[in-house]
């Protein structure tokens, strides 16, 4: 926020408009504690500025002369200092703020402290933004960044689905891979190995100092992001009051677990040098824990008892069903670790330049042993005589997974600013990389051929209840019974690599209206492989019986599941399953159906560069603040997949390369009214994109010849448009002097050629070059295509509020809520489908929260909940959907000393096991699951040693 002056002292005239700068930091004179977000103003010319990192502030081009610096700061007392500016000289000044608000200064410390820095750099923003820090966040009792951004107005999590903490968050409807994500100024490189998601439960909460979200995007702001952008930071020494270390050693205990699990976390923070020019922060943290849960899943489709055209609606009438051709429950037994590390070195070289390098390290293992049944038909011809009934038969499976996943996301950028006469000039190098591997990932099933087709009891809820005979359910307990099924061994790895370089230039005219001119270029270079390998499938006989995977039976009764105790496998030798399968195909008694075709030909490599330029300004009108400009994006993009041609005879691969570009232009306008100090009414106006998968934009090409006359193919489309939108926002923020803020905002998103994250229409097409491949040949061609137009609106309303003016005990309460809500509609290009919402995309969305600090004692009790919405679209014109979902989560922390302190948190409170925290159906009445899954509550204690 920068205001430019309107009027010049006379004494300033005087001296013939010589200019000189002031500079200065702001501290708590309580807590000697920076503040950041400040708004500060030069009251003789109107000038405005706000306090940045360590409280530090600058007024350019000051005629010299006496002036007064008003600072205002959401939980003090206004102040006011005099100071005097000499021509061609910077006059230093020190500001302490007072705490005048009230005699006990647990108003400027702890949770309240935090919420009002938060407030304060939210209220000073250019745009529409909510800011948390990291202790703010700590008062909820929140694992990961995920988790800490669902208390954000209009900010949707959605969980993992077998270690039930929050994975992916979605902005105003919009998906995780149609947002942007830095940490530390650089895009995050993508660890979701087919999707531009970044999954945020690799970054740990108390790692980070601040998250900022950003709902409206000025030109310096990167192009993507219909929904938003999300900024996470990691802190600097600056920001500290003096020498911090500290200590967080805690432990964790989940219901189903029955197991401890802990953390441990470390921060050192200090400054160095004569003036303390030299900011040192480094924090490491260690979490591993275990999870056990259920997992009710349809894995494959529903689809009908009366055979038909799955793109028509079902008819119900005449005793039709649906049945899932592919369901099963199991037990998941997770092993998860957290390992972060981040360093921040900032270093001022003299009055105008400052350099920073910054690092960080985010690495998630999880490790996974799944067991539990499944029904499955064979798909192969489903239907006789139009009724449900599988000619290859059906089985009942008792199958165990063993997956080890490793997600890896670090960064490093250096960079700095320079400040000259009447420039400022930012730059900054970075490199990002995201991994994710999977080196081991085993699938093992025993198999029992059951004596006809099932059908199934919808009754309950949750749990389907699979109709057998009495000979059936007999034998499926009897491990004589079974043989080896379906087994495989996978590897997948991918990799993205981002090389990031920036450079911007401000300048200051020194007009009494135009307040800056801003203009910078970006490079962004993407490389982008993923690498997926087929290992082992094991053929041939093999008895359950003798064979060490007797793994006795699983009861599932903890969730309240009528299916009882079921078969399961010897987890020891699923875990093992690579060195036993290949030591029974040396020997002869099995034979690997893979061997001599290790590569999938999903792998492929991709690169693509993005250059931008942009140029901005901010002009000042009485209260009104007009930020806008254009930016403008090249895009160039270049992919090596495979082509592969099956046949009666086997496949032939071969390599196949695609390219494509496109240039997109994006103007950007933000208006600003601040008739008083505390209240903010703000409109923008702006455009914004989000660009293709990789997996759709690579032009792999899969080829079926049928027969003699016809060819089936598929074909992805480097030609893919980004989708482009209009975004129109107009909302107002009224911030209250008892740390509190009332606001109300309204948003409109129109987006062309929209393309859903997970299921891009696909149609048919023509390709000339396939035709003179394959002459004589009737080839039908299947692509990906963009959608047409969707449309997202809705309100957000937001209240906080601390009620430090209540005498004794009740002086301690505060409390916290928002709600969003909003309607989604997309004309996706598919038939019978041009008004569906989108993906992830709640109705509605909020947070009430109650919280308390008094005494030593902080706690909050947090009520999150959130509308169902859509998951993916479905056959029969029946789609998809995420059931609500709301949890309870408390949190109490008592100060033992002024350095140390203990606390409990417990997550998902009224979670007994019986309730999913995922509820994914066919169906928006929530009739037929798909994906169940229970976790139970979790609890964690632990202890904070500063020094």
């Amino acid at each position: 926020m920068t205001v430019a002056a309107l009027a010049v002292p006379s004494e300033a005239c005087a001296q013939e408009l010589q200019t000189g700068q002031v500079r200065g930091q702001l501290t708590d004179a309580g807590t000697q504690s920076p503040l950041l977000g400040a708004q500060i103003t030069l009251v003789e010319t109107g000038a405005v500025t706000a306090s940045q990192e360590g409280g530090r502030f600058t007024f350019r081009n000051v005629p010299a002369g006496k002036y007064t610096l008003k600072v205002s700061y959401i939980g003090l007392a206004d102040y006011a200092v005099p100071v005097t500016v000499h021509g061609n000289a910077i006059a230093e000044v020190a500001v302490a703020m007072p705490d005048r608000m009230t005699m006990d200064r647990i108003v400027v410390v702890g949770q309240r402290a935090a919420q009002a820095s938060a407030l304060n750099q939210q209220r000073v923003a250019s745009n529409l933004s909510n800011v948390i820090s990291s202790d703010q966040a700590g008062r909820f009792p929140d694992s990961n960044a995920a988790e800490a951004l669902q208390r954000v107005p209009g900010v949707a999590i959605n969980r993992e689905e077998k270690g039930g903490e929050g994975r992916y968050i979605s902005i105003r409807g919009l998906d995780s891979g149609l947002n942007n994500f830095k940490i530390n100024g650089i895009n995050v490189a993508q660890t979701d190995k087919e999707t531009r998601r970044v999954p945020l439960d690799v970054v740990q909460a108390d790692a980070l100092a601040k998250i900022v979200v950003n709902k409206t995007l000025l030109p310096d702001m990167d192009g993507d992001g219909i929904g938003g952008s999300v900024e996470l930071e990691t802190g600097s020494a600056f920001d500290l009051k003096e020498r911090l270390i500290r200590f967080n050693l805690e432990g964790n205990y989940n219901d189903f677990a029955n197991k401890l699990g802990g953390k441990v976390s470390a921060t050192y923070g200090d400054t160095f040098g004569a003036e303390d020019q030299l900011g040192v922060l480094m924090s490491g943290t260690y979490n591993k824990r275990r999870t056990l849960g259920y997992n009710n899943l349809q894995d494959e489709e529903y689809v009908p008892y009366i055979e038909q055209d799955e793109g028509e609606p079902i008819d119900m009438s005449d005793g039709n069903t649906l049945i899932p051709w592919w369901f099963g429950l199991g037990n998941f037994d997770n092993e998860r670790e957290n390992i972060g590390a981040s360093i921040a070195l900032d270093y001022r070289l003299d009055a105008n330049t400052s350099l920073y390098a910054k690092g960080s390290y985010n690495r998630l293992e999880d490790v996974e042993l799944s067991s539990g049944f499944f029904i499955i038909a064979d798909d192969d011809e489903l239907y006789q005589d139009g009724v449900f009934n599988p000619e290859g038969g059906t089985t009942y499976q008792v199958r165990s997974e063993y997956e080890e996943s490793v997600l890896t996301n670090s960064t490093l950028t250096v960079g700095g600013s320079t400040a000259l006469d009447q420039f400022v000039f930012g730059y900054s190098a970075g490199y990002a990389r995201g991994i994710f591997e999977e080196p081991n990932d085993y699938e093992v099933a025993f198999e029992y051929e059951l004596s006809g087709p099932v059908l199934y009891d919808y009754s309950d809820t949750y749990f389907p209840q699979p109709q057998l005979s009495d000979a059936d359910a007999a034998a499926i307990r009897d491990p004589s019974n079974f043989v080896l099924g379906s087994n495989d061994i996978d590897l997948d790895d991918s990799k993205d690599e981002k090389y990031i370089a920036q450079f911007d230039t401000t300048y200051d005219p020194g007009s009494t209206w135009l307040s800056y001119i801003k203009g910078g270029v970006k490079f962004q270079r993407s490389r982008r492989a993923l690498y997926e390998e087929n290992v082992l499938d094991a053929q041939g006989d093999l008895a359950l019986v003798g064979s060490g995977f007797e793994g006795g039976f699983l009861d599932t009764s903890d969730i309240g599941s009528p299916y009882g105790t079921i078969l399961k496998l010897n987890p020891g030798s699923i875990r093992n399953w690579r060195s036993i399968a290949g030591q029974l195909v040396a020997d002869g008694v099995l034979e690997n159906d893979y061997d001599g075709e290790p590569r999938d030909e999903d792998s492929y490599t991709g690169t693509e560069d993005i250059y931008a330029g942009y140029l901005m300004a901010e002009a000042v009108q009485g209260d009104f603040e007009f930020i806008g400009g254009v930016r403008v994006e090249y895009l160039d993009f270049t992919s090596d997949g495979f082509e592969v041609i099956e046949t009666d005879e086997g496949e032939n691969v071969a390599p196949r390369t695609s390219s494509s570009n496109n240039t997109q232009v994006l103007p950007r306008i933000q208006v600003n009214y601040r008739p008083t100090e505390k209240l903010v009414v703000r409109g923008a106006a702006f455009t914004s994109l989000a660009r293709p998968e990789f997996a759709f934009l690579n032009a792999a090409t899969e080829i079926e010849i049928v027969d003699d006359n016809s060819i089936d193919a598929f074909v992805g489309n480097p030609d893919l448009k980004p989708a482009y939108a209009w975004n129109f926002d107009l909302g107002t923020e009224y911030y209250l002097s008892s740390i509190g803020m009332v606001s109300a905002n309204a948003f409109y998103k129109s987006i062309d050629d929209f393309i859903f994250v997970d299921a891009a229409p696909e149609g048919e097409t023509t390709i000339p070059a396939l035709d003179a491949r394959f002459p004589g040949y009737t080839i039908d061609i299947e692509t990906v295509f963009n959608g047409n137009r969707a449309e997202v609106y809705g309100i957000e309303l937001a209240y906080m509020n601390q009620f430090t003016s209540l005498k004794g005990l009740w002086g301690g309460f505060g409390v916290y809520a928002n709600v969003t809500l909003q309607e989604t509609s997309a004309d996706t290009g598919l038939d019978g489908r041009d008004g569906v919402p989108f993906f992830n995309a709640p109705d509605y969305v909020g947070t009430a929260a109650l919280t308390y600090q008094k005494y030593g004692i902080e706690a909050n009790l947090a009520y999150t909940f959130r509308g169902d919405s859509l998951e993916e679209l479905g056959p029969y014109l029946i789609d998809k959907y995420q059931q609500a979902y709301n949890t309870l989560d408390g949190q109490l922390r008592y100060a033992v000393t002024e350095k140390a302190s203990v606390y409990v948190n417990a997550i998902d409170i009224l979670d007994d096991g019986l309730d999913p925290v995922v509820n994914k159906t066919l169906g928006k009445e929530g009739r037929y699951p798909e994906d169940v899954t229970f976790n139970g509550r979790t609890v964690t204690f632990g202890v904070t040693v500063e020094f």
